[in-house]
């Protein structure tokens, strides 16, 4: 059984007890949950990346966050859009998720009144994010949407991820991805950016 939820190089792992009772009962392999969850961030992709987004849609306040989160992976888990209280071995203590991502999205704003470049911004606030680590499991993925979301709504391009690539083992892209997350933990953005 253990051996149908094994984690991939670089990611937080499964526990299955976290899932929907309806989605527990039906799903007992990560093969059978990937396509859940897949229609569940696409419906949350569609609905912010179709058009611009607005301020009033996409807030980026903490409850809109959270609420992201929640809408992405909420139709599977039953942890979705909560702040988590376990202590992993990455990300902020739990205690102090919270005001991490109050900071987080208070140099969201100083960013976006000063001369960083878009690009930058939506690096920074996507490493941040992964940094943070507020969730059991989906940060990438919502870190991912996040900096998207704004980079759309500030006119900027967004970031096509292969999510099936990115997600899975250790293709090519997602080596890619966790070295540019690992050179930004060192304080260089460049290979962030040059992904986005």
């Amino acid at each position: 059984m253990m051996a149908d939820w094994q984690s991939i190089p670089g990611e937080t792992p499964i526990d299955p007890s976290g899932l929907r009772p309806a989605i527990r009962r039906s799903v007992h392999s990560r093969a059978q949950l990937n396509p859940l969850e897949a229609e569940n961030i696409r419906v949350a992709t569609v609905k912010y990346l179709a058009a611009t987004p607005s301020r009033r849609l996409a807030p980026f306040t903490l409850e809109w966050v959270l609420k992201l989160h929640k809408e992405m992976l909420g139709k599977v888990w039953l942890w979705a859009g909560k702040i988590r209280t376990i202590e992993l071995n990455l990300g902020s203590p739990a205690w102090r998720i919270r005001t991490d991502l109050h900071d987080l999205l208070e140099d969201l704003r100083c960013w976006e009144a000063s001369d960083m470049p878009l690009v930058r911004q939506a690096a920074t606030l996507h490493h941040r994010a992964v940094n943070i680590h507020p969730f059991e499991n989906g940060n990438g993925r919502w870190a991912r949407l996040l900096a998207n979301i704004w980079l759309k709504q500030h006119g900027g391009a967004v970031t096509l991820w292969p999510e099936e690539n990115i997600t899975a083992g250790t293709t090519p892209i997602r080596l890619q991805y966790i070295e540019a997350l690992k050179a930004a933990d060192q304080c260089d953005m460049g290979l962030l950016v040059e992904l986005k």
